[in-house]
This record gives C-alpha cells, structure tokens and sequence, in this order.
C-alpha cells in the first residue's frame, strides 16, 4: 500500500522529498512512495515543515524531506542486520565502509519480503493478496582531491514487487505492482578563501508495472551552489536544472519532455549577537510556463541568550508555486495541458525555549494556495484535473523534549501537538458544499509521544502516535470518515560491546492494544504484531 507524507495541511504532492540533494518525487504522479524508501538506505533524514523550506526548490509548500548518504570516515566498519516479524516479514541487510584519507567506499544491500497475511480484525480472516518483496543496493564512494576538495559518488538501485492490496471484503483482487529504480548522484565541493563551491549533476529512472503496463519517467538534473561572505552577509547563489522525459503509453502526444530551470540567490546577516534576517530570491523558468518571481523572507530573535536559558523568536514569509504533474497534463482523454500552476502565499511566526533539560517550540501558520488542482468527475463521469479550489491551511504545532539524567539511567521524553484547519475556500458552483469543509485525508489535530529509558547496556521505549477524525468524502460526510486512534508501539533492547564489536538485539510490539484502524478507508492494517532485531558493528578504533 502506498505511504505518503502530508505537512502543513497540504496534500503529498507539496512535499517535496530529496536525496543527496536531487528531487525523487514522482514527476507522474507529483509524490513521493515512502514505502518503497527504506529508512537503511540512509545515513541522515531531515524534515523541515513550513515555509523555510522554499530554499530547497520551488513546490514545497508543506515542506522538504531531505535523505542523505555517505562514507563512514572510519578505516574499517561493517554492519549486519537481521530481523524475523509478524506475517513471515524476513528483513537482512549488510554495509562495509573503508576509508584511507583520501578515498572513501561505503556499499551495501538490503531485502525484504513479507507475506503480510495478517488477521483483519473486523472479518477475523487473513489477508489475502497483500504480500510484498524489497531489495536494493548502494554505493557510496569519495575521492579528496587537495585539502578542501573532494568528488563524491552516489549510486542507489532499488527493486520492489507488491501484490496491492483489495479492499477489505474483496476477494478477487489480482493487481500487481513492480518498481524499479536508478538514481545516481556526482557532487565535486570545493572550499577555500573564495567561499564553498559545489556542483551535482545527476541521474533518476523510475520505472513502474502495474498489472503488465509498463511506464518510465527519466529526469536529467545538474545544479551548481556558490556560498561566500561579503561585507559580513552570507551569500549563495545558484542555479538547478532539470530536463524530465515521460515515457508512458497513455499520454497523449507521445513521450513528452520539458526542462525545468531554477535561478535562486539568498542572503543571511546578523544584524547584532540577537537578531538575524534571511532572504532567498528564486526565479523558475519551466517550458510551457510564465513562473512568477518567488522569495522568502525571515528573521530571528533571541530575547534571552544565557547558558541555561535561551529564548527566540521567528518569523518568515514566503510565495511559492507549483506546476501540475505529467498525469495532470497528458494523461489520455483526461489531462489537461492549460492547467495552471499553484502558487501559494504563506506566514509563519514561532517561538522557542532552551533551558539546560528542557526544549519547547511552537509555531503558528497559515498558507493560502490558489489554483488547487483536483481531479473532478465530469458529465460522463469520466474524472478529469481542474485548477477548481482555494484552501486556506492554518493552524499551530507544539513540541517539547528533554534529556533527564538520574544517576546511570537516562530519561528521554519527546512530545508533539499539531493543530490543523485546511479547508477549501472557494469552489466552483457545481461544488458549493464543499466550502470550509477540510480536505479530504486531514486531521484536525494529530500528536505523538515517546519515551526511552536507557540503563547502562539496556534501553525500553514506547511511542504513541495519535491521529484524529479523518473525512474520506468532500462533503465530510459522518458516514465515510475514518475514526480517530491511538496507536501504541514498545521495544526492548540490549547491546554488547566487546573490543572494537558491538552486538544489538531488540524486541519490538506494534500495535499493542491490538487495535482495529485504517490510514484509507477500506484498506485494512495489522493488529498486535513482534519483530526481533539482531544487529553487528565492527568499527575501527582510528578516526582518519
């Protein structure tokens, strides 16, 4: 089943996902499967929500996922990993690194496969036709040219099969999905008196099967940063570039293609040891568009500045757009290639608070996006996409965490409230009924919790994630929402080290209230399930 990621009160098609700096959002559908990206694959995920996530590129308007890889600057390191589930879920995976000064090798392969035939609690029968198998390789390789020069490589190949999952009472579902990726990264940096220089050029192929029909999106991209401090204002310019290739057999027209430039500037400065501004200028130019001129605007203050307590203050401004999809525009007696872009308006105002155990945020936004595009039945029912709707998305997140020492055992609390309106404010007349009625798929509020306790060698966690009233229907009709929950999940673990060799084994429950819930209606989720995790890290004593 498909997994994406909506923040700010937006849909998943303005969340734009980046690896290693390259955009591997789906230019067919405009989103990115986030359960075809395994979290092994990467040394560091980043989420940045909000507006500031423009500086990534334009159509982020809930905001950026950022995944990155790299070589382990150690001599020698190799970590093996495996793990035995619920359902006949099997996961193996294996990374060696070496490193020695100059050159850097990092590979490494993972698989899954998992029958995933569990119990439907509301027909007490497994689940049929919903079995799936991963596998992937990487490879990272860097070559430090001189002192503050370097070439890096980044090769990522992955390979997934999923039967897709039917309905709940669906008994003769065959629909079969494949995926199959390349993408491949080439970044030189360079960094000395005149600044930071970088340059990435890179490579996506993305390839789908669905029930035997076969369809590609090639996307060639390059872009070029340039960071320096001139008169005490940290600069950095830049331009990206992408060339997109849409090799499916139901757009009209044949295979269509279209280069997407991105000119940007940006500009920090600290006026005094409290208060700084930002700005970053972007101008797209993308074919068959007139893109406006986008920026962002931000600032930060810090009211109190001492060791133990630390207050700021934030807020930014921002415009930015989007243009539809490929399926939006040339999808066979559907797509439309008159849509026009989105664009959206946005503000955003925050504070934050450090005392020595103790960190608390909150942000307050509200974005504005014009254009809406939406997928509409017609008069012969027949859906086709239409720039049909306004939304107004505002609301307001909480979130504070700490690190409490009591002796040798360590308290870690994390917690995090989201409040969301996003609601459609204007619509055309044949749709009046869906004025200030939230968007379909989007709790009001939505939170999370966790808690980690770790004693010398032994560490317990549990996580609470708590989603609220979902409406399936424009309408918001009672009828066909999705019920709040509350999904609870714990693990135990312990971990040995002897000489330069560390063994993990943890044991994990998902869903222990066994609990009876849908992310899309109709689809149903596992109940209570265990996984078990054993894991092996050789790791060089020596930092090079």
């Amino acid at each position: 089943m498909i997994s994406s990621i909506s923040l700010r009160g937006t849909s998943p098609q303005h969340t734009a996902v980046l690896w290693n700096g390259i955009n591997i959002n789906s230019f067919s559908l405009g989103q990115a499967d986030f359960s075809i990206l395994p979290a092994v694959a990467f040394n560091d995920v980043k989420v940045h929500a909000g507006a500031g996530s423009a500086r990534f590129g334009s159509g982020a308007f809930g905001g950026t996922v950022l995944l990155n890889s790299y070589s382990n600057h150690s001599p020698l390191a190799i970590s093996l990993t495996q793990e035995a589930g619920s359902y006949g879920r099997y996961f193996s995976s294996v990374k060696i690194s070496w490193n020695n000064g100059r050159w850097s090798f990092s590979s490494g392969g993972y698989n899954l496969v998992s029958k995933n035939n569990f119990k439907v609690l509301i027909t007490d029968q497994p689940q049929s036709h919903a079995s799936f198998r991963q596998s992937g390789f990487l490879q990272d390789v860097e070559y430090r040219l001189t002192s503050g020069k370097a070439i890096s490589l980044h090769y990522w190949y992955h390979d997934s099969d999923r039967d897709v999952q039917p309905t709940i009472g669906q008994l003769n579902s065959q629909d079969n999905q494949q995926d199959r990726n390349h993408r491949v990264s080439l970044t030189y940096k360079s960094n000395g008196s005149y600044g930071l220089f970088t340059a990435t050029s890179g490579y996506v192929n993305d390839v789908i099967v669905y029930d035997g029909d076969r369809s590609e999106i090639e996307r060639w991209t390059s872009s070029v940063r340039h960071s320096f401090i001139l008169k005490k204002i940290g600069v950095q310019v830049g331009a990206d570039w992408n060339h997109i290739i849409g090799k499916i057999r139901e757009y009209q027209g044949g295979h269509p293609q279209e280069n997407r430039f991105d000119f940007m500037a940006s500009f920090e400065k600290q006026l005094s040891d409290r208060i700084s501004v930002a700005l970053n200028l972007r101008q797209p130019v993308v074919t068959g568009f007139s893109a406006p001129f986008l920026i962002y605007i931000g600032s930060d203050y810090r009211v109190i500045k001492k060791e133990s307590l630390v207050l700021k203050l934030n807020a930014n401004v921002s415009k930015n757009y989007r243009v539809p999809t490929f399926n939006d525009r040339y999808w066979q007696n559907a797509g439309d290639p008159n849509l026009l872009p989105e664009t959206s308006h946005s503000a955003e105002a925050g504070w934050s608070l450090q005392l020595k155990r103790l960190e608390f945020s909150n942000a307050w936004f509200a974005q504005s996006v014009d254009e809406w595009i939406q997928w509409v039945p017609g008069a012969n029912g027949a859906f086709r996409p239409q720039n049909v709707q306004q939304v107004l998305a505002e609301g307001f997140d909480l979130r504070l965490n700490s690190r409490i020492r009591f002796g040798e055992v360590t308290i870690i609390p994390t917690i995090s409230y989201q409040f969301t309106k996003s609601v459609t404010t204007q619509a055309p007349p044949s749709q009046q009924y869906v004025i200030n009625k939230q968007l379909l798929y989007t709790p009001v509020h939505t939170g999370s919790g966790f808690l980690q306790i770790n004693l010398k060698s032994y560490a317990a966690d549990v996580s609470a994630q708590y989603s609220g009233k979902r409406y399936t229907e424009a309408g918001n009709s009672e009828t066909y929402a999705l019920p709040a929950f509350l999904l609870l999940n714990s693990s135990i673990g312990k971990y040995w080290l002897i000489n330069r060799h560390r063994i993990d084994l943890r044991f994990t429950v998902k869903n222990i209230l066994n609990l009876d819930y849908q992310l899309y209606s109709g689809r149903a989720m596992p109940g209570r399930n265990y996984n078990i995790q054993l894991n092996y890290q050789l790791q060089s004593k020596q930092k090079l």
